[in-house]
C-alpha cells in the first residue's frame, strides 16, 4: 500500500461503514414503525364502523393515551439502540485505524530497508571503483618503472654486445685465413687420392647392396615360409595357433599383405577354430534344433511353444534344397533356408552356408548363430591361409 494513498483509503472505509451502518438503522426502524402500525390498525381502526359515538371518543382516549405511551418507549428504545450501533461504529473505526496503521509501518520498513540497500550498494560501488583505480594507477606506475629499467638495461646490453662482436669478428677473421690456408694445402694434396678411393669404394658398395639383398631376401622368405608353414599346419587341423601367429607377425613385419592376412585372422584362432570336418559334424545336432526354433509359432514363445515347435519338427519333411520356398505360402521359408545351408555344409561350402543363415530372423537365427560364428571364423581362416601361401610362393620365386 502506497502512504500517499494510506489516509484516503481510512477516510473511505471510514465512509462507507457510516454508509452501511445508517442504512442498517433506517431498515431497522422503519421495520419497527411498521410493526406498530399494524398492531394500531388491528387494535383500534378495524371496527370502527361499528362504534357509537361514546364508544368512538373512548376508543379515541384509549388510542392517544396508546400513542403517547408507545412513543414514549420507543424514544427510549431508539436511544438505547443508536448508543449501541454508536459504540458498534466507533470499535469497527478503531479496528480499521490499527489495521491501517500496521500496515504503513510494515511499508515503512520496507522502503527504508530498501533505501538502507540501495546505499549500501552505492557506496560499495564506490568504494570498488576507488580500489579498482588506486590498482590501476599502482600498475602502471609498476609497469613504467619495469619498462624504464628494461630500455636502460637492453641499450646497455646491446652497446657491450655490439663491442665485444667487433672486437670477436676480427680475431675470427684472421684466424679463418690461415686455417683456410693451410687447409687447401691439405686439400690438394689429398684430392687426387680421395679420387681414386671413391671410385672403388663405389665399385664395393654396388656389389656389397647385391649381396646383402639376395641375403636379407633369403633369410626373410625362408623365416615367413617356415612361420607359415606352422602356423597353417596348427590351424588346418583346429589346434590353437597363438604363438604360431605371433612368429608370422614377427617374420613379416607390420606392413605388407602377409601382415594384412594376419589381421584377417580372427582372434579365436589362437585358442583352436573348428575344421571343416567338425563344423559337418556339429550342424548336425545345430540344424534340427534350428528347425525347432523355426516351428515355433509365432507369438508362442514360451515351453508350450517350444514343445509345439519339436512336435511339428518331428512331423514335417523338411523341404529339398532345390525347391525351398520364397514365401510363407508357399512353406517354412526359414526351414528353406535351413536345408539350403545343410547342403552347402555337405558339400563344405562353408561361405554359403554362412550366407543363407544370415538370413535367418528371431529364435531360429539366435540358436543357429553359434554354429554360424565358428563357420565365419573358419571361412576367414581358409582365406587368411591361401594369402598367405600365394605371398610365400612368391617370395621364393622371386630368389631363385
Amino acid at each position: 500500500i502506497d502512504p500517499t494513498v494510506a489516509l484516503p483509503t481510512a477516510t473511505a472505509a471510514m465512509s462507507e461503514l457510516q454508509t452501511t451502518t445508517s442504512l442498517q438503522n433506517s431498515k431497522t426502524l422503519a421495520a419497527a414503525n411498521a410493526a406498530l402500525r399494524s398492531d394500531l390498525d388491528r387494535e383500534y381502526f378495524s371496527d370502527l364502523d361499528s362504534l357509537t359515538a361514546s364508544e368512538l371518543r373512548t376508543r379515541v382516549v384509549q388510542l392517544a393515551t396508546e400513542m403517547s405511551d408507545r412513543t414514549k418507549w420507543e424514544a427510549v428504545r431508539l436511544k438505547e439502540f443508536l448508543a449501541m450501533k454508536e459504540k458498534e461504529v466507533g470499535d469497527n473505526y478503531l479496528t480499521i485505524l490499527q489495521k491501517q496503521r500496521l500496515e504503513f509501518e510494515a511499508l515503512l520498513a520496507q522502503k527504508l530497508r530498501e533505501q538502507e540497500d540501495v546505499i549500501t550498494r552505492q557506496a560499495n560501488a564506490a568504494l570498488q571503483a576507488k580500489e579498482d583505480s588506486i590498482a590501476n594507477l599502482l600498475r602502471a606506475t609498476s609497469e613504467a618503472r619495469e619498462k624504464e629499467t628494461q630500455d636502460v638495461l637492453s641499450s646497455e646490453m646491446k652497446r657491450v654486445t655490439d663491442e665485444l662482436e667487433l672486437e670477436y669478428t676480427s680475431k675470427l677473421q684472421n684466424e679463418l685465413a690461415k686455417m683456410k690456408s693451410a687447409y687447401a694445402k691439405d686439400l690438394e694434396k689429398h684430392g687426387s687420392v680421395m679420387e681414386m678411393l671413391q671410385g672403388n669404394l663405389e665399385l664395393l658398395s654396388s656389389r656389397l647392396e647385391v649381396s646383402q639383398t639376395y641375403e636379407c631376401g633369403s633369410k626373410r622368405a625362408h623365416r615367413v615360409s617356415a612361420a607359415a608353414l606352422a602356423l597353417a599346419s596348427k590351424l588346418e587341423v583346429g589346434e590353437g595357433a597363438a604363438v604360431e601367429i605371433a612368429a608370422l607377425k614377427g617374420a613379416a613385419g607390420g606392413e605388407g599383405v602377409i601382415a594384412s592376412a594376419v589381421g584377417m585372422i580372427p582372434p579365436t584362432a589362437e585358442e583352436g577354430v573348428p575344421t571343416v570336418a567338425e563344423l559337418q559334424v556339429a550342424f548336425d545336432q545345430s540344424y534340427n534344433v534350428g528347425r525347432q526354433a523355426a516351428m515355433v509359432p509365432e507369438g508362442r514363445a514360451g515351453l508350450e511353444g517350444q514343445l509345439m515347435g519339436m512336435v511339428f519338427a518331428k512331423l514335417s519333411v523338411p523341404p529339398s534344397p532345390e525347391a525351398v520356398p520364397t514365401s510363407e505360402e508357399e512353406g517354412n521359408v526359414t526351414d528353406g533356408v535351413l536345408s539350403l545351408a545343410r547342403k552347402y555344409v555337405q558339400v563344405g561350402d562353408l561361405e554359403k552356408a554362412v550366407e543363407q543363415l544370415n538370413k535367418l530372423k528371431g529364435q531360429a537365427a539366435y540358436v543357429m548363430n553359434d554354429w554360424k560364428s565358428k563357420a565365419a571364423d573358419r571361412v576367414s581362416t581358409e582365406r587368411a591361409l591361401k594369402v598367405i601361401k600365394l605371398e610365400c610362393a612368391l617370395l621364393n620365386k622371386e630368389l631363385v
